[in-house]
């Protein structure tokens, strides 16, 4: 429940932010700001559904995932040195 009400909050909020910054931008009346506010705005959502598709994948939708995937928690462990062999 917790992680679908966080989702939904999140959502909202990137959904509050862009109304502000369309409602800010077309009250500046220049071609050239709509043009570079579209284009920021792209790579904006894009970045956020990057991430988003990463998190899914992290919270356990393998479906997901294509191709090989690097375990976080295997990567951020420091190397264990080999044991010495037993006599």
């Amino acid at each position: 429940f917790w992680k679908v009400a966080g989702g939904l909050l999140i959502l909202l909020i990137c959904a509050i932010n862009m109304y502000f910054v369309v409602a800010y931008v077309m009250s500046l009346n220049n071609l050239g700001l709509y043009i570079g506010a579209a284009v920021l705005s792209v790579i904006y959502l894009s970045f956020v559904a990057y991430l988003t598709w990463l998190c899914l994948i992290a919270l356990g939708a393998s479906f997901l995932a294509c191709g090989n995937t690097v375990s976080v928690t295997r990567t951020l462990q420091p190397e264990q040195p080999p044991c010495p062999p037993h006599k």
